[in-house]
C-alpha cells in the first residue's frame, strides 16, 4: 500500500537488551518520546526498570530470548528447538510473568526459531490465552514466520524494518535513521529497533527531535499496530466496488 500525500506519518522505535545495565536503562527511559521499552526476563535490573518504566508511563515489553541458528547463548528464559511442549511452555509462562505489565513480545535473537512452525505455533496458542498481548517480530531472519503465524492466531503484530545499530557506530546509526526516514517518505510508517548502546542514546538524543521536526509522529508499538490495520482496512474499502443504485 502506498503512502498518499496528506495522510499522517508515524513510526515506532524500540529499545531491545534491556534489564543488564541500569544507567543505560535510566538513561533511555528518560527519552522525550513514546518509545517502547523491551525487557529481557530474569536479568539483573529488568525488575527495577520495568517498575521505573510503569512509573514514568511507558509501553514495555518482553524481550523473549530464542533460539539462533549460531546458537549463541540466550540468557535465562530462552526458548530452543528441542524442548518438549511443557518444558517449553512453562518457561514462556515464566518469562511472561516476569516482566509485569508487558503489553506485547517481541523475540530476541531467534533466527533459528522464527522459522519453527511448531514452535511459533506454540507461542501464539499461548498469546491467544492472553488476549491484550501483541507480537512484534524482530525479523532476526528473513526466512522468519513468527509474524505469519501471529496473523493466523489473530494476534496483533508487526514487523521490524530497520535495525538502527546492526553496527555500533555513529556514521552507521546515522545512516539507519536517514534510511527510516526514507521509508517513512515512501510508505507513511516504519518501524526501528535499537539497542541501549551509548551511540545508540546518543543518536536518538539527536535523532528524535528531528523527526519531530519533520511533522512525523513517533508512536508506541501498540499503536502503531491499530494505525497500521486503520490504514489497512481503510486501503480495502477505497478497493471495494461501490454499491449500484438500481432504479424501478
Amino acid at each position: 500500500m502506498l503512502f498518499a500525500q496528506g495522510q499522517s506519518r508515524f513510526v515506532a522505535i524500540v529499545v531491545d537488551d534491556l534489564g543488564n545495565d541500569f544507567d543505560i536503562g535510566e538513561q533511555v527511559l528518560a527519552l522525550p518520546a513514546a518509545l517502547t521499552y523491551s525487557f529481557l526476563p530474569h536479568t539483573h535490573h529488568s525488575s527495577t526498570l520495568v517498575k521505573l518504566a510503569h512509573q514514568q508511563r511507558k509501553e514495555i515489553m518482553l524481550h523473549l530470548p530464542m533460539q539462533a541458528i549460531s546458537n549463541k547463548a540466550m540468557g535465562p528464559g530462552g526458548l530452543s528447538s528441542n524442548m518438549p511442549r511443557s518444558q517449553f511452555l512453562n518457561i514462556l509462562r515464566q518469562d511472561i510473568r516476569a516482566i509485569p505489565g508487558a503489553i506485547g513480545i517481541n523475540n530476541h535473537m531467534g533466527s533459528l526459531l522464527t522459522q519453527n512452525q511448531r514452535k511459533m505455533q506454540w507461542i501464539m496458542a499461548e498469546l491467544k490465552e492472553n488476549k491484550n498481548l501483541y507480537f512484534l517480530d524482530s525479523k532476526t531472519h528473513a526466512s522468519s514466520i513468527a509474524a505469519a503465524q501471529a496473523k493466523a492466531y489473530r494476534i496483533p503484530t508487526a514487523s521490524r524494518d530497520i535495525f538502527l545499530d546492526h553496527v555500533v557506530e555513529k556514521r552507521h546509526i546515522d545512516e539507519q535513521f536517514e534510511r527510516l526516514l526514507k521509508r517513512v517518505n515512501s510508505v507513511g510508517y516504519a518501524l526501528a529497533i535499537g539497542h541501549p548502546h551509548v551511540e545508540t542514546v546518543d543518536a536518538l538524543k539527536t535523532w528524535l527531535p528531528r523527526i519531530k521536526a519533520k511533522g512525523i509522529k513517533i508512536v508506541t508499538v501498540s499503536r502503531y499496530i491499530a494505525l497500521i490495520e486503520s490504514r489497512r482496512l481503510l486501503w480495502q474499502a477505497s478497493l471495494s466496488p461501490s454499491h449500484k443504485v438500481v432504479k424501478n
